[in-house]
């Protein structure tokens, strides 16, 4: 994807994996230790934040994203580390025949769903997914609760900034309102010697609400669906929680 292509030298300064991994690792450890995970697919990798330290820690990690240069960043970022992890660039809609293993978790953090447009989409997400899993695997996806922000019609977001080696990225993201979709617009500004420089990107999402995606989980073949509104475990309020986390079971049919 362009938009990704163009950000991947600079992802890293907008994205705090330090404290994003601190604040949501531990729901993801306590579902990998219940179906006893040592494999993990990680859907829309990026630059490979989650897969690198699931990698150190042991776990045998496949990250994928169709971005080619978040994947070679994310390789490149592997062999500095000397960590043994495969990245692939592929899409996350396309990609259980690529694969002979099954896996113990699969994971499509960071709002990645947004970005499927239509129902099909959505899923043959599922239904791949569900082709690269165990019988006792989970898998776990995240995204934002579009119910809130369609209901206050939020358009920011918070903006970050980071120094880097004497340089300063600030990063602002904001929403346009469209019929059926969302334009995120991402404005990144760099202040180095020259002075300031910025550029902007557009990217439609998609306001996908929970009860839209629990129908499609079970179309796909999901017996067992949970939703939590946070990665602490709390229960997932349409009117209240900001994100959505949908952890999907295969089960007994």
């Amino acid at each position: 994807m362009k938009f990704y292509d163009q950000m991947a030298q600079t992802y890293d300064y907008f994205i705090d994996w330090p404290e994003r991994i601190k604040k949501e690792d531990p729901f993801y450890q306590h579902l990998f230790q219940e179906c006893l995970g040592k494999s993990i697919l990680d859907l829309g990798c990026s630059t490979g934040g989650h897969a690198l330290y699931w990698g150190e820690m042991g776990y045998n990690v496949v990250g994928i994203d169709s971005s080619s240069k978040m994947i070679k960043y994310a390789q490149e970022l592997a062999e500095k580390e000397e960590v043994d992890i495969e990245f692939q660039c592929m899409k996350i809609t396309d990609f259980a025949s690529r694969f002979q293993q099954k896996f113990d978790a699969v994971i499509c953090a960071g709002n990645t769903l947004s970005h499927l447009l239509d129902k099909p989409s959505i899923i043959r997400l599922f239904t791949e997914s569900i082709a690269v899993m165990k019988i006792t695997s989970v898998a776990i996806y995240h995204l934002l609760n579009y119910r809130l922000i369609l209901e206050n019609r939020r358009r920011d977001f918070p903006v970050k900034s980071r120094i880097v080696e004497g340089t300063e990225y600030v990063f602002a993201r904001f929403y346009d309102f469209q019929t059926e979709h969302l334009e995120f617009n991402m404005v990144s500004a760099v202040k180095d010697e020259n002075g300031w420089h910025s550029r902007s990107s557009q990217l439609l999402h998609h306001p996908w609400l929970a009860d839209e995606l629990i129908e499609m989980a079970k179309e796909a073949g999901f017996t067992e669906i949970m939703t939590y509104g946070d990665y602490d475990f709390s229960e997932f309020d349409p009117e209240t929680s900001q994100d959505l986390l949908l952890v999907c079971e295969l089960g007994e049919a």
